[in-house]
């Protein structure tokens, strides 16, 4: 809950030992990167109430958490329920054409 916008960095998948991570009630846009899936010690994982957007990356660790820690975005695919399209894009906002460009985060 910090106004965080723009999007989350491909490089967060470096903090290997990270144990626990909530980005909730934020203004993030784009995708959740694939380097999540090398944050493997983590226990607790919160993305809810957001703007993100696309598949949610294939990773056991990913996969492991709660919908309650993807509510509030529009992302698809395990462990949600909801489909997504061939191109990783949820079906619900398949063709919308919303964009989820955005300022940039400067992460310290």
């Amino acid at each position: 809950m910090n106004l965080l916008t723009g999007k989350i960095p491909d490089n967060i998948g470096n903090m290997e030992l990270m144990e626990s991570f909530d980005l909730s009630m934020n203004r993030l846009n784009g995708e959740i990167t694939p380097n999540f899936s090398n944050l493997n010690f983590l226990n607790n994982f919160n993305m809810s109430y957001n703007n993100l957007t696309r598949q949610i990356p294939a990773s056991t660790q990913l996969q492991s958490f709660e919908n309650l820690s993807y509510v509030g975005n529009h992302l698809c695919g395990p462990p949600l329920t909801k489909n997504c399209t061939s191109k990783g894009i949820p079906t619900d906002v398949a063709n919308d054409g919303s964009n989820s460009e955005g300022s940039r985060v400067n992460w310290l």
